[in-house]
């Protein structure tokens, strides 16, 4: 594995966040907007829902939206080109930009934690079950955006893929409310979608639904997913042009 590389990206990443501090808000805009949205249709009743399901899908947004950006390095300033001549790997080309991803998405994780210390949500258990959450869903989403970038032909094409996908992952997917709302074969067909299985975990996790078996067997499927869109980007993506 390439360290200088991974390390080099992700310092990349801390000094171009006191750049471009403006994205972060930018970033945070849409979930923040549905929050309040739905806490004001809902009088406050469904207020923790989209705060514990607002800071999953910024991890979520993060990762495929990172399309676009992955795009225009490989067409446009032909930087995946540039790295494929060096000893860097494919694996450590997708671990150093996934990092830098999140390193990109910390700032409104502490956001939302905060919101949650506000509410009285958070507690150690919550605070590490989420971390392991995000992490999950980043990686899963970041995968999709990964692979999804080999198959395009131009960066054009990157923008709206990467519009419709935030959309999927946080509007289709129970993230702003109760996910008892959704009938049993509904939500089954979600669990595709990597914050299905993120976001009735973390309503289980913070108390806002009651423990049901519907709650912990969504643990395995979305270790299962995990891996399964990890692999498909590491085995399906071709890394030197041919």
């Amino acid at each position: 594995m390439n360290h200088n590389y991974i390390v080099m990206y992700i310092y990349a990443s801390l000094k171009s966040i006191s750049v471009n501090w403006m994205y972060i808000v930018s970033n945070l805009m849409f979930p923040v907007s549905l929050m309040i949205v739905v806490g004001i249709l809902s009088q406050g009743k469904l207020l923790p829902f989209a705060l514990v399901g607002g800071l999953i899908s910024i991890t979520a947004m993060s990762g495929v939206n990172s399309i676009a950006y992955l795009a225009s390095l490989r067409f446009d300033f032909l930087y995946r080109d540039l790295v494929v001549t060096t000893k860097t790997t494919k694996m450590d080309y997708m671990f150093a930009h996934l990092l830098g991803e999140f390193v990109w998405v910390v700032p409104s994780i502490a956001f939302y934690f905060i919101l949650d210390v506000i509410y009285g949500l958070l507690t150690p258990y919550t605070f590490l079950m989420t971390l392991l959450l995000a992490c999950m869903v980043s990686i899963s989403s970041y995968s999709i955006a990964f692979w999804i970038t080999s198959r395009i032909k131009h960066t054009r094409n990157a923008w709206p893929i990467g519009t419709v996908l935030s959309l999927l992952l946080i509007t289709v997917s129970p993230t702003f409310y109760p996910y008892t709302y959704l009938p049993k074969y509904i939500l089954d067909i979600l669990t595709i979608l990597p914050t299905t299985p993120a976001v009735v975990l973390a309503q289980g996790i913070f108390g806002l639904t009651p423990s049901l078996p519907i709650q912990w067997y969504m643990l395995p499927i979305l270790f299962v997913e995990t891996a399964a869109y990890l692999l498909i980007a590491v085995y399906t993506t071709q890394w030197v042009e041919k």
